[in-house]
Order: C-alpha cells, then structure tokens, then sequence
C-alpha cells in the first residue's frame, strides 16, 4: 500500500469525492434526459421555472419572489395565479394537419437557465384551443387562451 501523510490522504479523498459528484451530476443528466422537453403533458416543461412572458401587450417579468407587469393598460390580473395557470395548463398531441393560415397569438417565454426564449403560437379553432410549440402542435385542455392572458 502507498504511505501517504494525512495531508495527502485528505486530499486524495476530497478529489475522489469531487469525481463522484460529478459522475453523479452527469449520470443524473443522462438517465433523465427526456430527448425532446416538450414531450410534456403541460404547457411548461415540469421542473423549469418561468423568467419573463411577453403578451401582444403586456410583458410578465420575475422580480424577486414576486411578478410586475409592464403594460400601457392597467391589468387587473393576479400574476402568481396567471404564472401558476401556465405552469400547470396540460396540453394533448394534436395530429391533425391544420392549416394556420389565420395569424395565431405569439407569447414569448423566457425560462430561467436557458439562453434562448420559447415562442408558443395560440390558434383558436371552433371549439378547442391549438398551441404550436417549436415544430409540435398541442391541444390546451380544459383551458382556452384567454384565461392565459393577463385581463385589463
């Protein structure tokens, strides 16, 4: 057996444990890595916490613990119970070819931790409510676009 110091045996133990935290840190990643993080049942990925979502007129920021809203209307909503709304809304594969030929509503997400925002595109048809999320197109169930939206 090698004849170390104390000294030396304290660090060889602080590294080995360094070494298993990261295996397990990347292991972690690996095993609960779900390929594509749309492939949710909600409209928000489980697990990611919104920053900022900018409406046609409005725009929802994170201000510490709390939420303000940047408007040119005066918004009567409460904004924890519109944040909790979008991070709970479940949302069904929609297969259908559907032509989005008349100009859906665009609200832009930012999640904390990621560079690049996500567009979410709202298309209300007769009686359902289509999201398109990247190149996916959901369903909101039990849920129609207007209660996603802050109310003036």
């Amino acid at each position: 057996m090698v004849k170390l110091s104390q000294r030396a045996w304290n660090n060889v133990i602080i590294v080995s444990m360094l070494a298993l935290i990261m295996l397990f840190n990347l292991s972690s990643n690996f095993l609960n890595d779900e390929g594509d993080a749309l492939a949710v049942s909600t409209l928000v990925p489980q697990g990611v916490l919104i920053s900022t979502i900018e409406f046609s007129n409005a725009k929802v920021e994170r201000v510490g613990q709390g939420w303000r809203v940047e408007s040119e209307l005066t918004v009567t909503s409460d904004l924890q119970e519109l944040i909790d709304l979008w991070q709970s809304v479940e949302v069904s594969s929609f297969e259908e070819n559907t032509q989005w030929s008349d100009t859906p509503a665009k609200v832009t997400v930012w999640f904390i931790g990621q560079a690049e925002p996500t567009e979410y595109y709202f298309l209300k048809l007769a009686d359902k409510t289509l999201v398109r999320i990247g190149h996916h197109t959901y369903q909101l169930v039990d849920v129609n676009y207007q209660t996603l939206i802050p109310v003036e």
